[in-house]
């Protein structure tokens, strides 16, 4: 090996170690702004909104349901368990989050039904993206179980039926109780970050997945914001913006899947664009 190529060599390590670097700082990078906010900001300063919160959950829910369908044909196209799980875990998350939304005008008189659909939402879209980076690389789908659609609309009557089991729970006694909202952020928080590390333990190498790392990331810190938040105060609207940016970053992933290979496992450099959007 000629001096050249040592130097390269190294150069190549160095550069890597450094884009690696890269990314755990933009992964954390909330954490600043978090700790921030807790240690500076007061508590009591609220923004209260109604109408740009109704807003802005619309909008959350349409795009929630655009990135679902996109990742749906993702999966259509390589029938990755993976991708199941994810359109599972995005698709979940919008359709519990929803009431969230619609009932802001409900917030003074009725905390708690405005409060909780956000901590399971995110719990039960956590609990399947650890599912989906738990089957990355396992066998596809065979065709006929792709297009199954019988299990699509089980699993959406389940999410509409936690809607109903999270209303029943806000108007009873038990809502109030410290350990519920805790239960189902703090799961989701901890969730999202054994996302974050089963990935790098199974040292998953498809550059799409990057995306996914960070969003986990950016999932997990978010949850915790919103533990230390009070409603309608600062910390509670930083904590909506970091889920929000990691939720633009799972979706930039899934569209770059989709506008390549269809696959989460695959070279994103492989075929071109259109070749998948003819498919299915």
């Amino acid at each position: 090996m000629t001096a050249i190529e040592i130097s390269m060599r190294r150069i190549r390590t160095v550069a890597g170690l450094y884009a690696l670097a890269l990314i755990a700082v933009l992964a954390v990078l909330p954490l600043g702004l978090i700790l921030y906010l807790d240690r500076f900001q007061a508590p009591s300063l609220l923004f209260m909104d109604h109408t740009f919160h109704l807003i802005a959950i619309g909008v959350a829910t349409i795009e929630g349901l655009f990135v679902s369908y996109l990742s749906w044909r993702c999966y259509q196209s390589s029938g990755e368990p993976f991708a199941r799980w994810l359109t599972l875990g995005v698709l979940g998350f919008t359709v519990i989050y929803a009431p969230h939304g619609l009932f802001t005008p409900l917030a003074h008189d009725h905390l708690w039904l405005f409060i909780l659909y956000g901590p399971v939402s995110r719990l039960a879209m956590a609990i399947c993206l650890l599912i989906a980076i738990l089957v990355h690389g396992r066998p596809s789908h065979p065709p006929r179980v792709r297009g199954a659609g019988g299990a699509w609309w089980a699993w959406l009557g389940g999410f509409i039926a936690i809607d109903v089991a999270v209303a029943l729970l806000a108007s009873s006694s038990v809502a109030g109780a410290p350990l519920v909202r805790l239960s189902f952020e703090g799961g989701a928080m901890c969730l999202s970050a054994l996302c974050a590390v089963v990935l790098r333990i199974r040292r998953v190498g498809a550059p799409v997945m990057r995306f996914y790392l960070i969003a986990t990331a950016f999932f997990s810190q978010s949850s915790l914001a919103f533990l230390l938040a009070r409603v309608w105060n600062h910390q509670w609207w930083l904590a909506h913006a970091i889920f929000a940016g990691g939720f633009f970053v799972l979706s930039y992933g899934v569209v770059r899947a989709l506008l390549t290979t269809g696959s989460f496992s695959a070279d994103l450099r492989r075929p071109e664009p259109s070749t998948m959007l003819s498919r299915s």
